[in-house]
């Protein structure tokens, strides 16, 4: 915890209050006008960055700025609450499109959110996902970097265990009994932590569904299309049929996400199926010296595996931020190579800015390669017009772990709470 000027919040409950912190009470300054303060709010994953580049952009200007941090769940739903409050932070963590409570979509559904379309760095947005970022055409974030769901492994236990990473869905299936005849784990699943739930479906439907179909997402939309007639079934049944061959560890339902990432850190695990957004977060928990690896998770036996790809960490602006001028500032300098030298010094990442010029460590290299390759399927909640469905899938998936719902149960449910 540092214990300067940055006012860090580690702990969901704690979060939510200090989130809270920013009290109605206080004079509001003109939009137009510049003051000596800066609130922002992010997420656990992205805390080490954030307080990277928040200590350089005090250094750089004098401003007094309170940063706050807290579990993505409790982050989403507390920003949310904030904003209707109008005692939300200047500026926030967002995410693309629309298929989650924080997502650009829905909150700007409400209006909550500032127009960043004349902003420099606009036209620098990587190509064929900065429209995730956009209504109508118009910016309301800024990406620092591009996100991927795949495996990411502890080489050093794969290297142990002497084994290959699979490269089709009979390999993956092989590949779990092999190496828990070894005693290990293939996959560390925590799926307590619920948005967990979705990233082993969002893997495998980039076979599954999205590699023939990458318009998938609109078809949902326009009505031509179902999760139940999709293959979406078929992705949820390989999920089940993993969970059979003994890829999980034990009681995935009572395992949560940090202690997800101290399975592979400790060797009990070879990897886990994450976003490279969370990549950070595991290293820095690991033993000094530990080397990780990346793989795309094999939907079918095709031999070319995709991985689901799209903009991943971007920040929004208050639309009724008290220290607008300042926020604005802020998110401009975050876009130059000064600020992205920084945050990626803390943080490997794939920038999403096209002038950015980072050194790749080596599952970030892994998964620039196979997007460079072309390799690559929507991050399917980014295509969704409200995080109903992704709401479903969080409960459905737990609900299948738990016996308490079948395949059809939870595709129904994400049928409908689409459609709602």
């Amino acid at each position: 915890m540092n214990l300067r000027n940055i006012a860090i919040v580690a702990g969901v409950a704690v979060a939510a209050v200090s989130l809270a912190a920013c009290s109605p009470s206080e004079p509001a300054s003109s939009p137009d006008e510049a003051t000596d303060a800066l609130t922002i709010a992010t997420t656990s994953n992205n805390q080490g960055p954030m307080e990277a580049v928040v200590e350089a952009y005090k250094d750089k200007t004098g401003l007094d700025v309170n940063l706050t941090v807290a579990d993505t769940s409790q982050f989403q739903t507390t920003v949310r609450t904030q904003l209707s409050s109008g005692t939300a932070p200047d500026v926030f963590t967002v995410w693309a499109g629309g298929g989650n409570p924080g997502a650009i979509d829905v909150l700007q559904g409400a209006g909550y959110l500032a127009d960043l379309s004349d902003r420099p760095w606009v036209d620098t947005v990587d190509e064929g996902t900065a429209e995730t970022l956009q209504i109508d055409g118009k910016t309301y974030g800024l990406p620092s970097k591009l996100d991927a769901v795949g495996a990411i492994y502890n080489t050093g236990t794969l290297d142990e265990l002497g084994l290959e990473v699979p490269t089709t869905y009979s390999e993956l299936l092989d590949y779990c009994a092999d190496v828990k005849d070894a005693g290990k784990v293939a996959f560390a699943l925590g799926i307590q932590t619920d948005w967990v739930t979705q990233l082993i479906p969002y893997a495998l439907v980039a076979s599954t569904v999205y590699g023939d179909d990458p318009d998938f997402d609109a078809e949902l939309t326009d009505g031509s299309a179902t999760f139940a007639e999709s293959g979406w079934g078929d992705a949820f049944d390989k999920y089940l049929e993993m969970s059979d061959a003994g890829c999980f560890n034990d009681d995935p339902l009572g395992t949560d996400v940090t202690a997800s990432y101290a399975l592979v850190n400790s060797g009990a695990a070879v990897g886990v199926v994450q976003v490279l957004a969370s990549y950070p977060q595991i290293a820095s928990t690991a033993p000094e010296g530990t080397e990780f690896g990346f793989f795309a998770l094999p939907g079918d036996d095709s031999g070319t595996t995709s991985i689901p790809r799209g903009i991943g960490v971007s920040f929004a602006v208050n639309e009724s931020a008290k220290n607008k001028v300042n926020a604005l500032e802020f998110v401009d300098w975050l876009a130059t190579p000064e600020a992205t030298a920084i945050w990626f010094a803390a943080a490997p990442g794939i920038p999403a800015l096209s002038d950015a010029e980072v050194e790749l460590d080596p599952v970030m290299q892994s998964a620039a390669d196979i997007i460079a390759a072309g390799d690559t399927a929507p991050m399917p909640d980014q295509g969704w017009p409200n995080a109903k469905a992704q709401s479903a899938l969080f409960i459905g998936t737990q609900q299948l772990f738990s016996d308490q719902a079948s395949v059809d149960d939870v595709l129904r449910a994400m049928d409908e709470a689409f459609a709602g």
